[in-house]
């Protein structure tokens, strides 16, 4: 635990992405060399994958916000308001981002605008 602490945050940013994808490839290979999942399974790991993206987003992203803006503006109304705000203005863009840059979907196609390229398939 002592080599840790000698590090550069550099460094241990690093081997923390190191280790982060090489656990992302390890997780890869069942997918490679397994066969095509049941739909249940599908959906059971979807719901799951679900569950820590949201787990993940309220609490690295939505309790600090709150924080952050409790310690700017005082207990009461105004933080969660303006957290609240921060979300759907979030939404909002990812909204707009999917109507205005093209992009594919494997069951339903081609969504959004045509490239810019003009290159159609």
């Amino acid at each position: 635990m002592e080599a840790l602490t000698t590090l550069s945050p550099i460094a241990l940013g690093f081997y923390g992405s190191l280790a982060a994808g090489l656990m992302t490839s390890v997780g890869a290979v069942p997918v490679l060399f397994g066969s095509t999942p049941s739909r249940k399974w599908r959906d059971i790991s979807l719901g799951f994958a679900a569950r820590v993206m949201l787990a993940a987003s309220f609490f690295s992203l939505i309790i600090p916000a709150l924080d952050v803006a409790e310690i700017r503006y005082g207990d009461g109304a105004i933080p969660a308001l303006i957290v609240c705000v921060a979300i759907l203005l979030g939404m909002g863009a990812v909204a707009i981002m999917n109507e205005v840059i093209p992009h594919e979907h494997f069951s339903s196609g081609r969504e959004g605008p045509e490239a810019a390229s003009g290159v159609t398939t």
